[in-house]
């Protein structure tokens, strides 16, 4: 880069390139949530390993997609900071669905990827 780097056109590749500014778009969206949550319907029976709460197949269950972003337990860095750098050099939540703005599985959001271009 150089110093008139800013003055070139705004292409693709080049929005694909700036690491930073996905890093601060997924800890918006980490931070803030587009949804406060979603349900799902248990397909087998369980039970719930601190409490033991017995859930049965059928049961509707709610995911907090905020308590996820925000629970201390999924996160090396203080989840309460807002701190883009944790996204940075393959950072990644302790658990695999900690940070899922756009859920997960078949019933993600369709558009995400249309979301993500928008937001840069």
């Amino acid at each position: 880069m150089d110093g008139n780097d800013y003055k070139r056109p705004l292409s693709l590749d080049r929005l694909d390139s700036l690491v930073y500014l996905d890093a601060v778009i997924n800890e918006v969206l980490r931070f803030t949530p587009i949804s406060d949550g979603t349900f799902r319907t248990l397909t087998v029976d369980d039970r719930l390993p601190e409490s033991g709460v017995q859930l049965y197949k059928g049961d509707q269950v709610y995911i907090s997609i905020h308590n996820l972003a925000h629970d201390p337990q999924n996160w090396s860095i203080n989840p309460e900071v807002f701190y883009p750098e944790r996204f940075l050099e393959g950072g990644k939540p302790l658990h695999p669905y900690a940070f899922v703005p756009f859920g997960t599985g078949h019933r993600q959001c369709i558009g995400q990827d249309l979301a993500r271009f928008e937001f840069k």
